[in-house]
């Protein structure tokens, strides 16, 4: 239900928009519609819309707000600023966001006091979904007004899919259940499957397939949601390189669309639709409500951590050191189905040749006896994820370049000018090749196949710096770090989750060869363009403006 709030609010709920000058027609009719325009919905229109789907209407009001004039509160404003780079603390919220970026500082609660708390880039509304009906109301509202669209779930989102200036969203989050079965049986697969609805989150189906001696290829971080944006743009996992990635493990999808009809995708019905779901990227065929993915037998993993500094060492020692072809240093390596014995084999160049370096190292080994129980454990040795504080780059780096002395040179050459440059890098190992995903009909990125390491560049966010220092730090990412790894890998690609929002060409490195395919798809599914996000598939048919407006190219 909307809450009502004081009139002296009210800066609060229209923020940026007041006293800018209505739209006229013909700006209307190619540009969504935003708070203060003439053909904005009276309050009346959106009490009527708020009855038509149970009173799940939510008026966004910035979970930083208790910092600024004039709802502030000290003790409320310190808590604000002591869980803001908690992913739980944005992930109960229907408008918040995990990436400071795309939050643009929109009543950020590190600004000043007397700084305008402005709704900004986040929705303007949200409903909170509970069954279908209420996302095709929203559909048809939004279509009769004009007015943005936008899904989301729990917020955890870099790509900037899951917020937008006077957007009206569609919060999936509440939509939490699942169901298990030991014999799903389809022309395709014959075995133990499971069916996720749009809100569960990677965390709850390794706790249910625990419970049941399965496991899942899902994401490690506790706030990722399943069967959003995560499975629809590949989704990688500790189990990729086992069974590949979560999107080859689809079975079918259960879809409303933007034509308000709730509809079956598997590969034996609406199959085009599938094929897009399956990879090629979230948020702009339809809304999914719901997943269904293979159950694997559980497995025991060895974990193990090795790590090494250059404090006492000279700097060519160091990347000496990690120049090996060999090399095996990633902190925790996720080892499923291998024991301690295999693991040590697969380490014992590296740990030769930090010895014959005289380099001083840390290593363990630890078995555990289920999937789950192994993520815990490494999710405790890399300590909880903070949200809001980085800002990423992106690329997948392919098996071709260890496969010679010249190219992996080059590589770390590309690698010791961003590090010595003062970034971080964040660096995945991971093969999901075809073999391991089982050769899959779907819209995954090639490039993925062909996959040795998922390679993020990483620069921090300062809560206190202005938007345009941000700015350029993201300008550096871009070009600075991005442009040489492209040169160094043209025809590989990045991982569409995980990657530079503002790449380049992110047709191509987001969806390669499959892009012109997904977006007849998208045509087909979505013909009133009603889906949108930068780099979404049809998303270079949209332009948003200096003030948020979204408008067409």
């Amino acid at each position: 239900m909307i809450s009502f709030i004081s009139a002296a609010s009210i800066v609060l709920l229209l923020g940026y928009v007041l006293g800018r000058l209505s739209l006229d027609d013909n700006l209307s009719s190619t540009c969504k519609i935003m708070p203060g325009d003439a053909k904005w919905p009276s309050q009346k229109q959106w009490d009527v819309f708020n009855a038509t789907i149970d009173g799940a209407l939510i008026r966004t009001i910035p979970i930083g707000s208790p910092c600024h004039n004039p709802m502030f509160d000290v003790e409320r404003c310190a808590l604000v600023r002591s869980q803001w780079h908690t992913a739980k603390f944005h992930e109960q919220s229907s408008s918040s966001v995990m990436a400071a970026l795309f939050a643009n500082k929109s009543c950020d609660p590190f600004t000043d006091v007397d700084d305008q708390c402005v709704v900004g880039t986040y929705v303007q509304y949200a409903v909170n979904v509970s069954k279908p009906v209420h996302v095709i109301r929203t559909i048809q509202f939004v279509k009769e007004h004009n007015i943005r669209f936008v899904v989301r779930n729990t917020g955890h989102d870099y790509m900037g899919k899951s917020t937008g200036a006077g957007a009206l969203a569609v919060w999936m989050h509440h939509i939490q259940d699942r169901e298990w079965t030991v014999s799903y049986l389809s022309e395709t697969y014959n075995g133990p499957a499971v069916k996720a609805y749009a809100g569960v989150t990677g965390e709850m189906l390794y706790e249910d397939a625990a419970q049941r001696g399965y496991a899942i290829v899902a994401g490690e971080c506790p706030t990722v949601g399943f069967a959003g944006g995560y499975i629809q743009g590949g989704g990688h996992s500790v189990l990729a390189s086992t069974y590949g990635l979560a999107a080859d493990q689809a079975l079918a999808f259960e879809v409303i669309t933007t034509e308000g009809k709730f509809v079956q995708a598997s590969p034996t019905m609406n199959s085009d639709l599938f094929w897009a779901l399956s990879g090629g990227g979230g948020g702009t065929y339809g809304i999914v409500w719901s997943v269904t993915v293979k159950a694997r037998v559980d497995m025991p993993v060895t974990l193990a951590q090795l790590s090494f500094t250059s404090s006492n060492i000279s700097a060519d020692t160091f990347w000496e050191a990690i120049s090996a072809k060999d090399l095996f240093a990633l902190g925790p390596v996720f080892a499923p189905g291998l024991d301690k014995a295999a693991v040590l084999g697969l380490t014992k160049p590296l740990r030769t040749k930090l010895n014959a370096l005289c380099i001083n190292y840390t290593f363990s080994t630890t078995s555990y006896s289920n999937i789950r129980s192994a993520t815990l454990a490494a999710d405790a040795m890399v300590g909880e994820l903070q949200v809001s504080i980085y800002q990423f780059g992106g690329r997948l780096l392919p098996r071709s370049l260890w496969e010679s002395n010249d190219t992996l040179a080059s590589l770390l050459g590309v690698l010791k000018g961003i590090v010595d440059d003062g970034a971080s890098i964040l660096d995945v190992a991971i093969r999901p090749t075809l073999d391991a995903a089982g050769h899959p009909h779907n819209a995954v990125l090639p490039a993925w196949r062909e996959s040795e390491r998922l390679l993020l560049p990483i620069l921090p966010w300062d809560d206190y710096a202005s938007l345009e220092q941000m700015h350029l730090l993201a300008h550096k990412l871009t070009w600075d770090y991005g442009e040489p790894l492209r040169a160094l890998t043209p025809d590989s690609g990045a991982y569409l989750n995980e990657a530079d929002p503002a790449e380049p060409q992110w047709q191509t490195a987001f969806y390669g060869s499959n892009y012109n395919s997904l977006l007849k798809i998208k045509d087909k599914w979505d013909p009133s363009q009603l889906l949108y996000g930068a780099t979404a598939v049809g998303g270079d048919r949209w332009v948003v403006q200096q003030d948020g407006r979204l408008c067409k190219a």
